[in-house]
């Protein structure tokens, strides 16, 4: 089971980069919190991981090409997120 939050969380973080990407937010952007806040309370991540930790995640990004790998204690690693 913790193989598969781990696994959630990673998704969430990738697709919340994604979209902050599509919308042109910077990680350090104040308004980040209530632009994301939307879209994460429409997705199946709202019940099972935590929207600040989604934050805190993408707060750490080097930019780039990268993808977050390792749960909620993760890091982010270059290249694009795995396809599952």
């Amino acid at each position: 089971m913790a193989a598969a939050r781990e696994a959630l969380f990673e998704l969430a973080v990738n697709r919340a980069a994604a979209v902050a990407g599509r919308l042109a937010i910077a990680p350090d952007d104040p308004a980040r919190r209530g632009e994301l806040e939307v879209w994460y309370l429409k997705t199946r991540f709202a019940y099972r991981v935590p929207f600040d930790a989604v934050l805190d995640a993408l707060s750490l990004w080097p930019g780039g090409d990268v993808h977050w790998v390792g749960g909620p204690h993760g890091a982010w690693r270059p290249g694009p997120a795995p396809q599952a």
